[in-house]
């Protein structure tokens, strides 16, 4: 699909849970939406969603930011049909929670209006929409792919498009699991001292799905800051796969090697945040 929509600077990690995982008061209804012919693709899905995180980006969220619309991704995995629920409400709300939680209140006030908060829109993000122990099914990360989202793929879940330019890897969530618990005793019983947080909230995060789900990372708009040329060279998980071979074999000075390889290739993106 081409659209004229410039795509923030974020990549997904997404999340698509069979059809059976969901309230049965909700599956006519998604299936309804989304098994017709003219189904809308991944690409312009993302496009709706990004000009609500254009939106969001504001001083303050004006009524009408977040769509009430309620939009999935979707994948057939073998003939079964499997969803990704865009859920915006709920994770502008976590988003502005955690924006709140951060920062001291001086700061707040710097950075929002007077009386901006009175202007946000709470009705669109009330508990009814966003049960506070709600997980999301898609994360979001600005001008990187945080490293520890390529713990859970390997080089042959990758996936590459050149017209649109596109990034995807994609894996069942067994293996997502599977690759994630390996690597976290690896790194436990090795590097002890390694920070291992990203890891564990991964963790938390995936075992919150069916366990027939599957996990799909999307460039998204990186891919405009890479050009098609680093696009096709790209491959973080397979060196992500690599730095883990090599702490296996106890060859730490390889491991860092590839560490701050990869850590600086995407550090690099982030500078870019500061120059824009």
């Amino acid at each position: 699909m081409r659209t004229s929509v410039v795509t923030p600077y974020c990549c997904y990690l997404r999340v698509y849970e069979p059809l059976p995982a969901f309230p049965a008061r909700e599956r006519t209804s998604w299936e309804a939406q989304v098994r017709v012919p003219d189904r809308p693709e991944t690409s312009s899905l993302a496009v709706a969603e990004q000009r609500e995180s254009l939106a969001a980006l504001l001083p303050m969220l004006p009524p009408g930011a977040v769509s009430h619309a309620r939009r999935a991704y979707a994948m057939e995995v073998e003939g079964n049909l499997l969803l990704c629920p865009d859920e915006s409400a709920l994770r502008v709300r976590q988003a502005l929670g955690d924006l709140m939680m951060s920062l001291p209140e001086p700061v707040l006030r710097v950075l929002l209006p007077a009386g901006g908060l009175d202007r946000v829109d709470f009705d669109a993000l009330g508990e009814d929409v966003c049960p506070p122990d709600a997980e999301p099914h898609i994360l979001t990360a600005r001008w990187h792919v945080p490293l520890a989202w390529f713990v859970i793929f390997g080089d042959e879940d990758r996936s590459i498009g050149m017209d649109p330019v596109e990034l995807r890897y994609r894996a069942p969530m067994v293996e997502a699991r599977r690759r994630l618990s390996r690597a976290h005793r690896l790194l436990t019983r090795a590097r002890p001292d390694w920070e291992m947080e990203p890891l564990r909230t991964l963790g938390r995060w995936i075992e919150s799905f069916h366990p027939h789900s599957w996990v799909e990372l999307d460039y998204g708009g990186l891919v405009r800051l890479m050009g098609s040329e680093r696009v096709t060279a790209d491959r973080s998980a397979s060196d992500v796969a690599a730095a883990l071979q090599a702490v296996a074999k106890g060859d730490d000075e390889e491991a860092r090697t590839i560490y701050h390889r990869l850590r600086k290739q995407w550090w690099e993106m982030r500078e870019k945040e500061r120059a824009s």
